[in-house]
């Protein structure tokens, strides 16, 4: 039991204590009055000491009997007015909630399996590559593709896109070399110029990009595509020339 002691001077009381022994402080007590005869009474009595009335019965949670309507404790399980034997509504309720968690369960993983098994799993995998394959394809294709080494018969007729390659020799590039012509048309492009046996190549961008003006009479090693199978007539200092146009990936002095 909770000992007690006085809130003046601090003395250890005993339980029934009205008044401090030490400094004499009444003590307040927390009270309550018997119902029967209506004497004052701790709040925690059990029977009333005038009357001997018991003050507290151990609570008791109660329901009704679901077939003769009597009273009785709510754990009991057989009713002790008529004998029916019971069903508890508190498991009932805690069991039927739990029932529907676990169904909810069940529904959400099932679910969730259907739309995740290893066989879905795989036919997205497949299509999302034969996607990939369909889009991509075409330069995948070129990618792989070796360059096909050719000679001056290919090229005086060649096939447009094609990957080739071929040496040739670097003659110079186009151009008017005239003042005059620069002075009125100073935007014009001047291009290189190869030869492969009797066949002229120009190459497609500004000559002074592929590092080649002053190795005139040197052998170039080409890779890239022609992009059509016409003749284009370009003039060059020492008269005109008629060449395909020719769209280099690897320009190779050798």
């Amino acid at each position: 039991m909770e000992e007690k002691y006085c809130p003046n001077c601090g003395a250890k009381l005993d339980d029934d204590s009205m008044f401090c022994a030490d400094c004499g402080k009444k003590l307040e007590v927390e009270a309550i009055n018997c119902p029967d005869c209506g004497a004052k009474l701790k709040k925690d009595s059990v029977f009333c000491s005038e009357c001997g009335k018991k003050i507290i019965e151990k609570e008791s949670k109660t329901m009704f009997c679901q077939h003769c309507g009597e009273k009785i404790d709510i754990n009991a399980e057989i009713c002790p007015h008529c004998g029916v034997r019971l069903k508890n509504p508190l498991a009932d309720t805690a069991t039927n909630a739990l029932n529907t968690v676990q169904k909810g369960v069940d529904e959400g993983v099932s679910l969730l399996s259907k739309y995740l098994t290893l066989k879905n799993v795989t036919i997205v995998i497949l299509v999302l590559i034969i996607i990939g394959l369909v889009i991509y394809s075409p330069t995948i294709i070129d990618h792989l593709t070796p360059y096909k080494k050719v000679d001056s018969t290919y090229i005086a007729n060649p096939v447009p896109n094609e990957k080739v390659q071929f040496d040739a020799e670097y003659v110079g590039h186009t151009g008017w070399n005239s003042g005059i012509v620069y002075f009125y048309f100073p935007l014009i492009t001047e291009n290189d110029v190869l030869k492969v046996g009797d066949q002229y190549i120009i190459l497609q961008g500004d000559y002074s990009g592929h590092g080649l003006y002053g190795h005139e009479g040197q052998m170039v090693h080409l890779e890239g595509r022609f992009p059509s199978t016409g003749v284009s007539t370009e003039r060059m200092a020492d008269g005109y020339i008629d060449g395909h146009w020719f769209g280099a990936d690897t320009i190779e002095l050798i």
